[in-house]
């Protein structure tokens, strides 16, 4: 499948691959986070892995509770991403630095966030979150994507609407099934590239103008 075109982005991060390499980047990322799931199922928990799947409503509801959670994940995140304090400091987390100067095709958007989605939620919310709960996962949750920091108040405004983000996904794990924390996370992921996407393009824009008038 065709990739956009690429820019020039001197001195910018971001990641250079292809669309075979970053879908074999996913696949081995959700092998990555079965196998601690796993091993963490095997050790701590009495249940297996299909387990994690038997409570909650039935696949087809999960699926459409997750889809309306993540879009409205995403539009809240949005809305105050766009806005002083968040707008910015959002530079300040190395996640949008490299998403928002990586080229991605459609296709990429769509496995990053369906793998994303299916590996992390098994993990933290199928075998960490029983174990842990709901609070201390998701502070390790947000820990480990580098969304914490208090440096300002957009970055604490940041860090407290990432935290709720993670335990929204933890309560439906809890009150859904896990179906439906996969679909809100994936759809969130999904919405996310796009429009961090295009906060990049609009500050190559601007830095391409300021240039210009140099």
């Amino acid at each position: 499948m065709d990739r956009e075109p690429e820019e020039s982005r001197g001195g910018e991060e971001g990641m250079n691959m292809s669309t075979r390499g970053l879908l074999l980047m996913s696949l081995f990322s959700l092998l990555f986070y079965l196998i601690i799931a796993l091993t963490l199922l095997h050790f701590f928990h009495e249940g297996e892995l299909s387990g994690l799947f038997d409570h909650g409503y039935s696949t087809v509801m999960q699926i459409g509770i997750g889809v309306i959670s993540g879009c409205a994940a995403a539009g809240v995140i949005i809305f105050f991403s766009g806005r002083s304090p968040m707008a910015e400091v959002l530079d300040d987390f190395a996640v949008f630095r490299v998403l928002a100067n990586t080229e991605f095709s459609h296709f990429d958007r769509i496995q990053v966030s369906f793998f994303a989605g299916v590996g992390e939620e098994i993990l933290f919310r199928g075998a960490i979150q029983p174990l842990l709960g709901i609070w201390v996962t998701s502070v390790l949750f947000i820990a480990i994507h580098g969304y914490i920091s208090f440096r300002s108040a957009g970055h604490i405004l940041f860090t407290l609407l990432l935290f709720a983000l993670s335990v929204m996904l933890g309560l439906l794990f809890e009150f859904a099934g896990l179906v439906a924390a996969m679909s809100a996370h994936a759809v969130y992921d999904l919405i996310m590239l796009w429009w961090v996407k295009g906060i990049g393009g609009d500050k190559s824009e601007q830095i391409s103008t300021s240039i210009d008038h140099n």
